[in-house]
């Protein structure tokens, strides 16, 4: 009895770099945030902001929420030893405007090309690394500048998205990063990528 393998061996390949990938995604494993409290008190006190740490009723599982103040608005931080590192910020919304940008896995490689173009940004890796998805083509090609599609590509960060409450005028920013929290230079470094897509939304017009 013979079998055949009709997948290309390059395409058998990526497909095992895809599985790697995901199995060391950031909402698998458990990971031990105590190590980082020093390194929250630290950025709290250079950007001003509050850090607390709480735990479950047992004691057994340990989170940080770190709040920073930017401008107007409130840049919330938050990992745990289960949940991968994320920023927020609620934000009130001047138009309707959607944006998704998440890791492209092997699947969904396979099915963009029987379905409409996705957006890319003309920077060759990130649109070979990411798929986007929005509502409005034009404004993320303007929020996504080469500055934070490289910071975004340096730190392999997993989502980001921007959604808007169709029912109200809340909308909200987050940027789901990975399993935990690296150095304080590099995480200095996303906090600034994240205000710097604050300000480029403030400046399109799409948030109060």
């Amino acid at each position: 009895m013979y079998s055949y393998n009709l997948i290309p061996k390059n395409m058998n390949k990526e497909k095992n770099n895809i599985l790697k990938t995901i199995i060391k995604g950031p909402s698998l494993g458990y990971t031990d945030v105590y190590p980082k409290r020093e390194l929250w008190r630290d950025i709290t006190n250079e950007f001003n902001g509050t850090f607390k740490i709480k735990h479950n009723s047992g004691c057994e599982l340990e989170w940080h929420d770190v709040t920073i103040p930017y401008k107007r608005w409130e840049i919330k931080i938050s990992s745990s030893d289960t949940r991968p590192l994320k920023f927020t910020a609620s934000l009130l919304a001047l138009q309707h405007f959607d944006l998704t940008i998440s890791w492209e896995d092997f699947i969904e490689r396979i099915l963009k090309k029987f379905s409409k173009p996705e957006i890319e940004v003309g920077y060759k890796e990130f649109d070979k690394r990411y798929l986007i998805k929005s509502n409005r083509s034009d404004l993320t090609k303007a929020i996504l500048s080469d500055n934070i599609q490289r910071t975004m590509l340096k730190h392999n960060i997993y989502s980001l998205s921007y959604q808007t409450n169709k029912n109200s005028n809340e909308s909200e920013l987050i940027c789901t990063i990975q399993r935990k929290a690296g150095d304080k230079g590099s995480t200095i470094e996303l906090i600034k990528m994240f205000m710097a897509i604050l300000d480029n939304i403030n400046q399109l017009k799409i948030i109060k």
